[in-house]
């Protein structure tokens, strides 16, 4: 379940499109990709796309990512597939630094192991080895 911030009170209409999304069925799976840009006229960045599967490559044409290739991906954790269902809008996030993306992974990563165990663990020892090839601006390898 979504967790709305305590003391919240939704209004009629933010009340009615909330139940309305809540009670559609859950996507049963989804997968996350990666994307790395490097530098043009800004600085080299990591895009993470959630549910990729239904991004089409001309929705990640303004990002300069039309052509690209993911260099990583991996199935989305149940919790993650439900703070996602919400969403109106496509979602990727986008980070200038291998420790805030590698912090941010490592907790999805323990959820996944659950789910499946040892894939987690596999997937951010991938991230963490293919982050000592891949420098961003902000850090000297």
């Amino acid at each position: 379940m979504v967790k709305i911030k305590e003391g919240y009170v939704m209004s009629p209409r933010e009340k009615a499109e909330f139940e309305r999304l809540d009670a559609l069925p859950r996507k049963l799976s989804g997968r996350v990709d990666y994307y790395f840009k490097p530098q043009t006229k800004y600085p080299p960045r990591i895009y993470v796309f959630m549910h990729a599967e239904i991004w089409c490559d001309r929705n990640r044409r303004p990002m300069g990512l039309y052509y690209a290739v993911p260099f990583l991906s991996r199935p989305m954790n149940r919790e993650e597939i439900e703070y996602h269902h919400f969403n109106h809008r496509l979602c990727y996030y986008q980070y200038d630094d291998w420790n805030k993306l590698i912090v941010a992974e490592e907790r999805e990563a323990e959820v996944l192991d659950i789910e499946s165990p040892g894939y987690g663990a596999e997937f951010i020892e991938k991230l963490k080895t293919l982050s000592k090839n891949m420098t961003l601006d902000n850090q000297h390898h």
